[in-house]
């Protein structure tokens, strides 16, 4: 069975990879995606995740269909998962952690199903990869194709916006009052947690300071997060686009010529999709991610950090000094030295 080849018998092998979590945990199988597709180069590779999650996916050339599992937000069935698939499949592979996860795998049909050998859903799985705490996610991940044989590789398989996707970016941006001129650096107001997020009076200095250097900021987050940009933009001149789908986000961000984030989905999705940006950790640990070359990973380095989980509501110690200390004028040199870094290696990742 010629499987590392994508062919078994001259027919072309068919993967799934059934991811859920948030945004950021979909960015950070991309490494696996690219380990997949460079093992198997001709293999059919699936991906069935959430709406939000299909919408990263299919930017990602590595993958070749996407099915909808419905909004990240919605418990998925069994049922549902298997009737928005087009099977069968030859191998299926999954990182979540659920003995619902591993009975999918095994109701696709696939007779090959790999995932992580902890927790009751170890019996589904034919090809166990190895548990145990590991600190950079997308390392964690790898350890699925690692389960096939597939040495873990050190790139990340790329996303990438059609044209027509970044013309209506650009529509609705001038809607907004873009000129359609001015470079735009994005500014991510949310961040999930309430303690992930910069604070507002920061990500308001940051944005006016960019108007005064001839670019303008663009607001971007979730519809939790739109009241907070319009605060924002009122004194700053930014550009509010908080809210909408995942897949326009995204096109949006891939015209602006740097990001400012926070450890967020959308965040690592900046970065995947090749713009500089520059990331800043509060409650969670940087070390959890492998910084591309045109990313930076900003934290303070403060005794009470990492704080992750105890301080997801609310700082543990009541100062949110890990945020509130890291200001505007710290973020715009981090950014500049980064954009200036990226210049200098001769052209832009995406």
């Amino acid at each position: 069975m010629a499987l590392r080849d994508g062919l078994v018998y001259g027919v072309r092998v068919r993967l799934l990879l059934f991811l859920k979590g948030g945004i950021g945990d979909v960015v950070f199988a991309l490494p696996l995606i690219a380990d997949l597709r460079r093992a198997f180069p001709d293999a059919v590779l699936c991906a069935l995740t959430h709406d939000q999650g299909a919408d990263v996916l299919g930017m990602c050339p590595a993958v070749d269909q996407v099915f909808r599992l419905g909004p990240m937000s919605s418990r998925w069935r069994v049922g549902d998962a298997l009737a928005a698939l087009d099977g069968p499949f030859d191998v299926a592979l999954t990182p979540t952690r659920s003995p619902r996860a591993g009975y999918l795998l095994l109701r696709t049909g696939a007779t090959t199903r790999v995932g992580f050998a902890t927790g009751l859903e170890r019996f589904f799985f034919t090809h166990r990869a190895r548990g145990g705490f590991e600190v950079v996610f997308s390392r964690r991940f790898q350890r699925l194709a690692e389960a096939l044989g597939v040495s873990p590789g050190v790139e990340a398989a790329p996303l990438r916006v059609p044209p027509p996707d970044q013309e209506s970016a650009r529509a609705r941006l001038r809607a907004l009052g873009w000129d359609g001129v001015r470079p735009l650096v994005s500014i991510h107001i949310g961040g999930g947690w309430p303690t992930k997020r910069w604070p507002e009076a920061h990500v308001a200095a940051l944005a006016a300071r960019l108007g005064t250097e001839g670019e303008q900021a663009l607001l971007v987050g979730g519809v939790e997060d739109q009241e907070r940009g319009r605060r924002v933009a009122e004194g700053s001149g930014a550009l509010v686009s908080a809210g909408g789908p995942v897949s326009e986000a995204l096109a949006e961000l891939s015209l602006c010529q740097a990001s400012v984030g926070v450890d967020s989905g959308l965040s690592h999705a900046s970065a995947a999709l090749g713009v500089p940006t520059l990331q800043l950790f509060g409650p969670n640990d940087p070390r959890s991610v492998i910084p591309l070359p045109h990313q930076e990973l900003r934290w303070l380095g403060l005794s009470c950090q990492p704080c992750n989980r105890r301080g997801k509501k609310a700082c543990p110690l009541g100062h949110h000094a890990c945020l509130r200390e890291l200001g505007p004028e710290d973020a715009h040199r981090s950014l500049a030295q980064l954009r200036a870094r990226v210049a200098a290696a001769g052209h832009r990742a995406g």
